[in-house]
């Protein structure tokens, strides 16, 4: 089928351009007073440009419409890319054992503003690991607080953080 249309449109212009070598004819354009008399060739001619401008003209007025959801996306992608970074700066310091640069990194994240619990978890992890458990108490707060609807995974850490407290203590 797309054969067919193209040699359809193939033919139609191979027509088109063998009529207009071939004719002498003018094109009359009145507008009172005006009147324009131009060959039916340079008409031609000058009607395909001005769809080819319009159809430009058209499409750029479309990419500019476009360009706010466009950037919008970009900055998007681009803050999602640096949060796939802090995620892994922190989660590899907690498990190589820096648990001060696990901690750090953790801050840093919540800070610009990720809006998921595992760095307060992190942050509070790691602060248990260092012995600071006002600092862990804080971040397991700080994720109850702003983390609701994601209770299952800071109350897997909160208990895990105090039983790890207890079988210290005895």
């Amino acid at each position: 089928m797309k054969y067919l249309i193209t040699m359809l449109v193939i033919f139609a212009a191979a027509v088109a351009l063998g009529t207009l070598l071939q004719n002498t004819a003018y094109v009359l354009l009145v507008y009172p007073p005006y009147r324009i008399e131009m060959s039916l060739k340079l008409f031609a001619v000058l009607f395909l440009l001005i769809l080819v401008l319009g159809h430009w003209l058209m499409q750029l007025l479309s990419d500019t419409t476009r360009l706010p959801a466009l950037v919008k996306k970009i900055r998007l992608e681009r803050a999602q890319n640096n949060s796939r970074k802090l995620l892994d700066v922190t989660l590899r310091a907690y498990f190589e054992g820096r648990y001060q640069e696990a901690e750090k990194a953790a801050l840093r994240a919540i800070k610009h503003g990720e809006a998921s619990v595992i760095y307060s978890i992190i942050a509070a992890r790691a602060a248990h690991e260092l012995g600071a458990s006002d600092r862990r108490d804080d971040y397991m707060a700080q994720a109850g607080q702003k983390f609701q609807g994601e209770s299952t995974m800071r109350l897997l850490a909160d208990t895990r953080s105090r039983f790890g407290q207890q079988e210290e203590i005895r």
